[in-house]
């Protein structure tokens, strides 16, 4: 699939989301020294005297060198990511990123669905056999639609979890939705249905039953609950379901958590 087009505010979350993780972590890289593999710190927000011209070296064999070099890993993900989604913005737009003032504030929510809510949720817990899974590296799944789905999430970056389990007291239902998305750079997730098959009379009921009980459960559209509804099941339209999770994605954050106020926000202290 071609390159995701992320909207200004989920991409300027994104951007400033990794440029203030990386303020806060040790800089440097690994290389070969004298023949051994070692973690060169150039960088590190604890000790003021390590810099880009007073490096420190350490052998990744020893106590301290596995230390930072679990450290030094991360940092090399997350500045990748960032200086990835930073090319991006750059060839998008022609004015600097802005900051963001986290956490960001969303609209009020009867429900707890943040980063601890996601991270405690078990999955695969639906007890429907299908009779023609689908399989790949997410497991078993029920349906070739849920199956693209997943691989888009995966594609999109955004962590997930498949089939968890909700019970919605105010209709006395137990659902296991096909996939809790998280938002974890606004401490947010939601939930996803993919709902297809709708040229069916039994299904199209199920699921206006299943539309109806979220509603009683106070879980809200494009809030707590995405509805991506595929009228043809044989046509995966994979634009239509990137655009439906980006707008809801946009629409969690308020434009008050953007400052423009900031001439250059686009420079990561790097050593």
């Amino acid at each position: 699939m071609n390159q995701i087009m992320i909207p200004l505010k989920v991409h300027a979350v994104k951007l400033e989301y990794r440029r203030l993780l990386l303020e806060k972590m040790p800089h440097g890289c690994f290389r070969l020294r004298r023949g051994k593999r070692t973690v060169v710190i150039n960088y590190d927000p604890d000790d003021p005297k390590i810099s880009s011209k007073t490096p420190k070296f350490f052998s990744a064999v020893t106590k301290r060198g596995k230390e930072y070099a679990v450290v030094i890993t991360k940092y090399l993900k997350i500045k990748a990511e960032y200086d990835n989604l930073l090319d991006l913005w750059n060839s998008t737009y022609c004015f600097a990123p802005p900051r963001v003032r986290f956490p960001v504030v969303n609209q009020h929510s009867f429900h707890e669905m943040n980063n601890e809510y996601f991270d405690e949720q078990k999955e695969n817990l639906g007890k429907y056999e299908s009779d023609t899974p689908t399989y790949s590296d997410h497991g078993a799944m029920k349906s070739k639609n849920e199956l693209m789905s997943a691989e888009l999430l995966d594609h999109m970056g955004i962590p997930f979890k498949y089939e968890t389990e909700l019970y919605i007291g105010e209709a006395n239902k137990k659902l296991n939705p096909d996939f809790l998305l998280s938002f974890y750079e606004i401490d947010r997730c939601f939930y996803l249905e993919v709902l297809g098959m709708n040229d069916k009379g039994d299904y199209s009921v199920k699921t206006a039953t299943k539309i109806y009980d979220y509603s009683k459960g106070k879980y809200r559209p494009g809030r707590e609950v995405i509805y991506v509804i595929l009228y043809d099941k044989s046509n995966f339209d994979s634009d239509y379901f990137v655009q439906q999770v980006m707008t809801a994605f946009d629409s969690m954050i308020p434009d008050s958590a953007l400052d423009w106020g900031c001439e250059d926000c686009c420079t990561v202290k790097t050593a």
